[in-house]
């Protein structure tokens, strides 16, 4: 009876082919074509994607929580309902300090008008001539509309360009534009905000059904990478990192828009103005957004300070400040922190955050950072893109 031979060693892996390589131009247009589809489908990625990073970000306390409650159901909607009052308070000073600054704009306006009229005239010579331009460019504007009948041109008289100038008058361009101007932004910021708050509510029942699932919807999803063992190891270690990294970004955000916010609170409070408290929670939750958010906080807090002094020297100082904090703090510190914990280039940071941004607008500046982070952990894990990843290595 033959025997079975003896195994001097204990089996190894299956070593894996190498990947047939794809031409650069293959490359190129699978790059255009995954730009494109984020592109067309930001109203359905957008939402779903910031609801899986909330969900990675949340799991920890869902899991500590489903231990003492004995309901993983109940601990993600707890959870769930700690962010959402958090947001909800955010929110809430944030609109209020914007209230108190709109409410003042017509004294704001009234100051300007105030400084302008005792300044010396013989100061505002171009002033003066680009407003006499402008009044004889909106006459003659008005003259051509009204001395046509049809397609014939009625003649131009002294008489008809004194009525020009009349209507031209009555009309108040300036005026009726900005009118016009406030009607268009009060409907577009409507939209907006019903398109945030549908997105958002998307996003966090997108994470609650992914933290009520628990680990069997995670096993589930390891699964698609097949029974090889070392690919499924592969996937799991990845789906680890990237949750790892997403609370990373999370302590990150936190440390530096709390250290914006007290910067803020010192400058406005040595500065004389009003709640300084508020408007350094105002600062901390504008600094959420990159870039746009601490753009739209120079500008507030000039205006206030102009209402508050009345120069446009503190206003302007007031306004550099904000900028120059932005930039140390919200800009170099953030991109030098997450590149630490991610071991990433600021370059790449950098140059990622502009791509999302301009590709989904405020949110991508907001998930920006932490896409870039997720990317190149994925690629680190990818044979096919390890390339990648050590482009973007720091």
């Amino acid at each position: 009876m033959a025997t079975i031979p003896a195994l001097d060693h204990a089996p190894t892996e299956p070593t894996l082919a190498p990947l047939p390589r794809s031409s650069a131009a293959n490359i190129v247009l699978a790059t255009l074509g995954v730009i494109a589809v984020l592109w067309w489908g930001q109203g359905f990625l957008i939402p779903v994607v910031t609801g899986v990073l909330l969900a990675m970000l949340l799991d920890p306390l869902v899991h500590r929580a489903a231990k003492a409650l004995h309901s993983r159901a109940f601990a993600a909607v707890l959870s769930l309902g700690l962010v959402l009052g958090a947001m909800a308070m955010a929110t809430s000073a944030f609109s209020d300090q914007l209230l108190r600054v709109a409410e003042r704009v017509p004294e704001m306006m009234s100051l300007a008008a105030y400084k302008m009229a005792e300044t010396d005239p013989r100061t505002q010579s171009l002033m003066i001539r680009a407003r006499e331009a402008l009044h004889e460019l909106d006459t003659a504007a008005y003259g051509l509309s009204d001395m046509k009948v049809g397609t014939r041109p009625v003649k131009k008289t002294r008489v008809g360009l004194q009525k020009a100038a009349a209507g031209a008058e009555d009309a108040s361009p300036f005026t009726d534009g900005a009118a016009q101007a406030l009607r268009s932004t009060a409907v577009g910021g409507s939209g907006m905000l019903l398109r945030l708050a549908s997105e958002l509510t998307i996003a966090f029942f997108t994470a609650f059904f992914l933290l009520a699932g628990g680990s069997t919807l995670s096993d589930r999803f390891l699964d698609l990478w097949g029974q090889n063992p070392a690919s499924h190891r592969r996937a799991h270690e990845t789906l680890r990192e990237c949750a790892r990294q997403v609370r990373i970004y999370a302590g990150v955000l936190l440390v530096t828009n709390s250290i914006i916010g007290l910067a803020v609170w010192a400058a406005f409070s040595a500065a004389g103005l009003p709640d300084s408290g508020g408007w350094g929670v105002t600062a901390a939750v504008l600094h959420v957004v990159p870039y746009l958010g601490m753009a739209l906080l120079t500008g507030l807090g000039a205006a206030e300070t102009f209402l508050a002094h009345g120069t446009i020297a503190s206003a302007l100082g007031i306004g550099g400040f904000v900028v120059l904090l932005s930039t140390l703090v919200g800009t170099l510190v953030t991109a030098w922190l997450q590149s630490l914990a991610a071991k990433m280039n600021p370059a790449a940071v950098f140059i990622g955050l502009v791509f999302w941004g301009a590709l989904w607008g405020v949110w991508g500046l907001f998930l920006g950072p932490v896409l870039v982070v997720l990317l190149k952990v994925i690629a680190e894990h990818t044979r096919s893109a390890r390339r990648m990843a050590r482009l973007m290595q720091g």
